[in-house]
């Protein structure tokens, strides 16, 4: 292991006493500052917007504690491409305010990572919002949220979106048949809908049927699926996948 340069061990002892005068530091040394606060959880709304600036690419703040003014503060970073948001139990799931994440996506035309599982706040609007304004998105994670089949409407249009994962929502056969019939139909790569108690072995074969290129498909407990979605997957070319989940009951 080689030895910390100066600059790290600056950074590092930093980093133990956050103040208001990281707003006057370069940019070069606020994402290193970003990088190491966010990784440690000890992110808060005020170090954030000290700290945020508008070449930022990468933001994971995943063990962080903010609320919805940090998500204010995100307006600057305009070049944005990957974004992960704190999740229950680091905060709770009412966090954020669904007004505050419509916005997430505005004058973030680079973004192409969004996870926001877990989160109350993130609805049909919300989702709708991302699309609009973020049409390179790639990946999606919004599990264990309030979306209804119209955000799957929505989600349809995405033609470079490979991987999206929906589970434990309130998605229907009807969603999911929107969703994949769609562009996104041929783009996915991985798919998860595990947890999604209204389901039936109809959505499974809607997938099977329109999903060309997909490696990745999880629909574990969901109690409506019978063994014909097993048999389904089979017909599918199963042996292409390099992961799939199920639970049949």
């Amino acid at each position: 292991m080689q030895p910390q340069t100066l600059q790290e061990l600056c950074l590092d002892e930093a980093c133990l006493i956050p103040t208001e005068s990281y707003i006057r530091l370069p940019w070069t040394l606020k994402d290193q500052l970003l990088n190491k606060l966010t990784r440690r959880g000890r992110c808060n709304d005020s170090i954030f917007s000290w700290l945020l600036h508008s070449r930022v690419t990468e933001l994971d703040l995943h063990d962080c504690i903010i609320s919805d003014a940090a998500l204010e503060t995100l307006e600057v970073a305009k070049s944005l491409k990957v974004l992960h948001l704190p999740e229950p139990p680091v905060v709770d799931n009412d966090n954020f305010s669904e007004n505050s994440l419509i916005r997430l996506g505005e004058g973030k035309p680079k973004l192409r990572i969004v996870a926001l599982n877990g989160l109350s706040g993130v609805t049909d609007r919300v989702i709708g919002s991302l699309v609009g304004g973020c049409p390179q998105l790639q990946e999606l994670h919004i599990s264990s949220t309030a979306i209804t089949n119209h955000a799957l409407a929505a989600l349809a249009t995405l033609t470079q979106l490979v991987s999206l994962n929906i589970g434990k929502t309130q998605i229907s056969d009807l969603g999911i048949q929107q969703l994949v019939s769609g562009g996104v139909g041929h783009s996915l790569r991985e798919l998860r809908i595990d947890g999604c108690a209204r389901l039936t072995d109809d959505s499974i074969e809607s997938i099977c049927n329109c999903c060309s290129h997909l490696n990745i498909l999880c629909f574990h407990h969901c109690p409506r699926l019978s063994e014909r979605s097993r048999e389904l997957v089979d017909e599918y070319k199963a042996w292409r996948m390099k992961q799939l989940t199920w639970t049949v009951y």
